[in-house]
């Protein structure tokens, strides 16, 4: 998600938990994301330090339209986070990028497709296999490039 849209450690702001983070779009797709669409992260993170440190470690700063942390809604798979997003945003609609389960319920749940995205050093197969059935429409590799290539990006 990951910050939601990644993985890799647990949340309560633990010294290095952070750096073992990998966010799964890169950055120029995400870049390029932001000039055609609202962008919103929902994480289950608190706001600080998780969530403030990662968007500055991976230069997202400003990316987001909305950002959505444990401490503004009931974490996820609950649909409430993303609602909350939407409604930053004012959007009826969208399409939520995840890494686990939760994104995929906490999406759907919210009445918004979900799109999962296999994280660094998973094995795609399975991965996609448990996302499909939280219910996720298609699964992309690390990096998304999959979606680049479908937004006519690369």
């Amino acid at each position: 998600p990951p910050p939601p849209a990644g993985g890799g450690g647990g949340g309560g702001g633990a010294a290095g938990l952070n750096s073992l983070e990998t966010f799964l779009p890169s950055l120029p797709l995400l870049k390029s994301l932001k000039n055609k669409y609202k962008l919103a992260l929902v994480t289950g993170r608190p706001r600080k330090p998780d969530c403030e440190t990662a968007l500055k470690a991976f230069g997202l700063e400003g990316l987001f339209e909305a950002v959505v942390c444990m401490e503004d809604a009931t974490i996820k798979p609950d649909p409430a986070p993303v609602q909350l997003a939407l409604k930053k945003l004012m959007c009826k609609t969208g399409v939520m990028f995840g890494d686990t389960v939760d994104d995929a319920r906490a999406a759907v749940g919210a009445g918004i497709k979900a799109v999962g995205v296999v994280p660094p050093k998973h094995d795609k197969a399975a991965d996609t296999q448990v996302l499909t059935a939280a219910g996720a429409s298609v699964v992309l590799s690390i990096g998304m490039s999959e979606l680049s290539v479908l937004l006519g990006e690369g």
